[in-house]
């Protein structure tokens, strides 16, 4: 088992607070989400990989070049009652 440290951190406790109730439902403690969320920062080489392997730019985004990239015109809810049309019919026939 790997060595572990303590970590005095400083949260909202709004935050904490719900939480520790939802962890307490999973059986899960605080510790444990924290750490799992370390190991998935520290897992960004294998993001690199991925998106060599996939042909993306491996990049951060900033929020504005995000909102700015996006496509204009369509309405999501419309696009997705497409999708989902064309696949009834598609699955059913009608």
């Amino acid at each position: 088992m790997t060595k572990k440290i303590k970590v005095t951190l400083s949260l909202r406790e709004d935050i904490v607070r719900r939480a520790r109730s939802k962890l307490a439902i999973e059986g899960r403690s605080l510790s444990e989400i924290v750490e799992e969320f370390l190991k998935m920062y520290d897992e960004i080489s294998f993001l690199d990989i991925l998106c060599e392997t996939l042909g993306f730019e491996a990049r951060f985004y900033t929020s504005i070049e995000v909102e700015s990239d996006r496509p204009r015109g369509f309405k999501a809810e419309e696009v997705v009652r497409e999708i989902r049309d064309e696949r009834s019919e598609h699955l059913f026939g009608y």
